[in-house]
């Protein structure tokens, strides 16, 4: 029954995750001020750590750990990607095009790593022929 809970909390901050990053990319786009304030960093600092710990969490529960586990490997590898891009788009990025491309594709990072959290295999693209 934990197991359960600890999984809809990992979804639930994983959907804010996206959903929150896609909003603080637009602001950047738009109105770059609004991604700058305490609030919005705290938020987004405050559930990626919820994330995190319950992504341990199921890893530790589930006896899935990165590198047994190649789909998880390929998670976390690309949730470091996903980790730099976003940096680059929202904060370093030097051009308004820079950080536009570093958005679109952080975003289709964080898309492979739902792809691969789904299917549980690396190779999502089959889980989207299916």
């Amino acid at each position: 029954m934990t197991y359960y809970w600890i999984r809809q909390l990992h979804i639930a901050t994983v959907v804010f995750t996206i959903c929150f990053f896609a909003l603080r990319f637009y602001w950047m786009l738009y109105h770059p001020g609004l991604v700058k304030k305490n609030s919005v960093r705290y938020l987004a600092q405050l559930n990626d750590t919820i994330l995190l710990g319950a992504g341990i969490s199921l890893a530790v529960m589930s006896h899935q750990y990165p590198f047994d586990a190649p789909w998880l490997t390929a998670k976390l590898i690309v949730l470091l990607v996903y980790i730099f891009l976003g940096v680059m788009a929202l904060k370093v990025g030097k051009t308004r095009r820079a950080r536009t491309v570093y958005g679109i594709l952080a975003l289709l990072s964080v898309g492979y790593i739902v792809t691969v959290a789904l299917s549980r295999t690396p190779a999502s693209w089959a889980f989207l022929g299916s």
